[in-house]
């Protein structure tokens, strides 16, 4: 498998499709994050209207589990798309809301996906929580409600709190990040051609599914890492670099140096989204080369 043939054939379809997947990426980012502002205010007002404590981890886990879910059904029609493109035919920016019309088969495959996907963040948050604890034994979990803190007298022990609680929570969310990234990615990088099979054989069973992905799948892990980082390529760098950057610049209170942030950021945003849109090209460039490997 030519890793630079590949590259070429990557280079002619962004540069035919380049503008329709930017704008896709962008609506998926956007309907996710509508998805999850609505999702997550429901909840919110569930648990301000009296929830038994019990009753918490439950309905925690159920709203995780609506919110990857929209996520995935948006994923999974944008993965159609890319495949569409990747054979040479029609496909629109409507692909992205195939899996909401094909709910049947195509949920079952999305429900196995979110069920595993939430099972690996609460994995990481318990793994999180244990190494933070190692670091930071006498840090506790459960914030002090405010009507505690507004009878307290103000004292050392409690500024102290305080002022500490954003880097704390920042170092542990760091932790959570980190741990959730390696562990997605050994679980779920051998399962990355199960939409594209699921496309191609609506009607296979679920183990068939996700057996023939991590058959496909397996010695190829490490080549579609390098195949990805090598598409995201320049854009990837400058898009870390401005990130950087900006995180470095001191907050802006002149009006100047206000726009040139703003510039960097949108910089930023637009090289992210350019790499991000080649990368997702290489998955289904890679799934094709292998049915034209096992085919031939």
């Amino acid at each position: 498998m030519d890793n630079k043939r590949l590259m070429v054939k990557l280079n002619q379809i962004y540069s035919q499709n380049g503008g329709k997947i930017f704008y896709g990426l962008f609506l998926m980012m956007v309907l996710e994050s509508l998805a999850s502002v609505v999702i997550f205010s429901s909840f919110m007002n569930l648990l301000a209207g009296g929830v038994a404590g019990g009753s918490t981890n439950f309905l925690t886990f159920i709203f995780a589990f609506l919110v990857i879910f929209v996520w995935l059904c948006l994923q999974f029609g944008f993965a159609v798309m890319l495949l569409k493109m990747t054979r040479r035919e029609y496909s629109n920016l409507g692909f992205i809301f195939l899996a909401f019309r094909r709910l049947n088969p195509a949920g079952k495959v999305i429900s196995a996906f979110a069920f595993i996907f939430v099972i690996i963040t609460f994995l990481s948050r318990f793994l999180a929580k244990a190494i933070f604890l190692k670091i930071r034994p006498d840090f506790t979990f459960s914030l002090p409600s405010l009507s505690s803190l507004q009878k307290a007298e103000p004292g050392p022990e409690t500024e102290e709190m305080l002022s500490t609680l954003p880097s704390d929570f920042l170092f542990f969310l760091l932790i959570f990040i980190g741990i959730l990234f390696l562990l997605s990615l050994f679980v779920l990088l051998r399962y990355t051609f199960v939409f594209h099979l699921h496309f191609d054989n609506p009607y296979w069973s679920l183990p068939n599914l996700f057996r023939q992905s991590r058959r496909m799948m397996r010695g190829n892990s490490l080549r579609l890492i390098l195949f990805a980082l090598k598409a995201g390529g320049k854009q990837l760098a400058i898009a870390l670099g401005l990130l950087i950057l900006v995180n470095l610049i001191p907050e802006a209170k002149h009006s100047g140096l206000s726009l040139l942030v703003f510039f960097l950021d949108m910089a930023y945003f637009i090289n992210l989204c350019t790499a991000l849109t080649r990368i997702y090209l290489t998955v289904p460039l890679l799934y094709e080369e292998k049915l034209k490997i096992e085919n031939s």
